[in-house]
């Protein structure tokens, strides 16, 4: 990966190719279409230069935090970390991810983004001794607009790749240059190690399902992380509540939720939940950086609440859904598209029936009559689309939700074959998972509400 400073204008207008005028902070043509502009910065290139193997049996050092330390031992799996609501210890473990085979790409040789070198919020830099300039309200930004930029480690190019290629892309309805997850957290996790190491945990185990035995360094580095946070949290200074660094990492461990299957995700999203509303008063970040934060937030808020506990889903559920979905309309030309912004239209009105759906089980209103008439017109919308529709993987939790509900037999297979479809889009193995969960639902059914099983017995962060 190399990063060079650019002198010929913004990455829109080249995209464009249109001839920038390099006004700061951002460029006036930029403004004039509407477009967010990333400004003049210092761009970084990812090139396809590494054999895939060489790289796989690399990286398991820098999953292990660098360190060296062998990974030949099976680590502990159980975890302590501070319940935010109480302060109390509580106790989690993690749940190795299903080895399936699943084909990906190679990494592109041309992936880029633009990490701006105005101060804009949490972008990082190292001095030439290698060492980060002085935190404020855990917040780090730009020492200079020339400041010097570390390259990334060999060992970690390939992980860094992979995330930006595959994850991030999915963590957005439809991908975009300026997806929050390329231009501010992968900018991040070149410069601090911290969130470098949980983009590599989490694409080394999104790549453990073509080479396992990469999975097992990941469940070190991952266990180094969370060892790493709680010990932050019990040592969190009056002052610096708000950490940047912290609130990202613990966003990219619930993005690594959603591809092993662990319930982690249960004590991570009540931390997210108390950093992004401190986020919000946080004057040195931008209010871009802001708008994502809580875009991010709600968005695993919708869909993890509901799995975590029934009461905190009903609570977050009584709320109308719209609160929480404007992760799909982040897209900021998806106005402009006829097409994109119908489906996109289509798959809200989706998540909306399904969040009424669980609202109704897990409130114990819904009657077998009433559950198969929502079940039915839930179908009846998603027949209407496309089932290769840019941004179907924003339905992962509507067709679980859907397909846990259902009681005839033509509509769980409808939405089980749906979800098995998702899985060939993204990868993500809480969606085997949840294949898994639906049989011993449907086993159970008669005797046990669902939204039990999924907040008790199975608790996957399906999304």
């Amino acid at each position: 990966m190399s990063l060079a400073k650019r002198n010929d204008g913004c990455y829109e207008c080249r995209m464009r190719r249109v001839r920038c005028d390099k006004t700061e902070p951002e460029c006036f043509k930029c403004q004039k279409k509407g477009i967010k502009c990333s400004g003049q910065g210092i761009e970084c290139r990812f090139s396809k230069h590494m054999k895939r193997k060489q790289a796989a049996n690399s990286a398991s050092t820098i999953l292990a935090g660098g360190t060296g330390a062998s990974t030949s031992s099976k680590p502990t799996k159980r975890f302590q970390f501070v319940n935010v609501e109480n302060g109390q210890d509580g106790t989690f473990s993690t749940t190795p991810a299903q080895e399936t085979a699943a084909s990906y790409p190679e990494p592109s040789s041309s992936t880029s983004l633009v990490l701006a070198s105005r101060r804009r919020g949490p972008e990082l830099v190292r001095d030439r001794q290698g060492k980060p300039p002085q935190s404020q309200r855990g917040v780090v930004s730009f020492s200079s607009p020339h400041a010097a930029m570390e390259i990334v480690p060999p060992k970690s190019r390939m992980l860094f790749d992979h995330f930006s290629n595959f994850i991030a892309s999915k963590m957005v309805v439809l991908d975009f240059n300026g997806n929050g997850y390329r231009q501010i957290v992968l900018p991040m996790a070149v410069q601090d190690d911290l969130v470098g190491q949980a983009v590599s945990v989490i694409a080394a185990f999104h790549l453990s399902q073509k080479v396992p035995s990469m999975h097992m360094a990941a469940e070190k580095g991952q266990e180094l992380i969370l060892s790493r946070l709680r010990h932050q949290s019990l040592n969190l200074e009056p002052q610096n509540l708000f950490s940047m660094s912290t609130w990202v990492t613990i966003l990219v461990l619930l993005v690594g939720d959603t591809i092993t299957g662990s319930n982690n995700y249960v004590y991570l999203l009540q931390l997210l939940s108390r950093l992004a509303q401190l986020a919000v008063k946080e004057p040195t970040l931008s209010e871009a950086t802001k708008a994502f934060i809580l875009e991010q937030t709600k968005m695993f808020q919708l869909f993890g609440f509901p799995l975590s506990s029934q009461s905190k889903g009903v609570e977050t559920l009584t709320v109308s859904p719209d609160h929480y979905l404007d992760f799909m309309t982040s897209h900021p030309s998806l106005a402009m598209d006829p097409e994109p912004y119908a489906n996109v239209m289509i798959m809200k009105d989706i998540i909306r029936q399904a969040c009424y759906i669980y609202r109704s089980r897990a409130s114990h209103e819904a009657t077998r009559e009433s559950s198969i008439e929502a079940v039915e017109k839930l179908r009846q919308t998603v027949i209407d689309m496309d089932p290769n529709v840019e941004g179907r993987h924003a339905l992962v939790w509507a067709y679980f939700v859907a397909s846990a509900e259902s009681i005839l037999p033509e509509h769980r297979d409808f939405f089980y074959n749906r979800l098995k479809g998702l899985f060939e889009c993204t990868g993500f193995g809480s969606i085997p998972l949840a294949l898994q969960t639906l049989d011993y639902i449907w086993s159970k059914q008669d005797s046990t509400n669902w939204t039990e099983i999924v907040t008790h017995e199975r608790q996957i962060l399906i999304m």
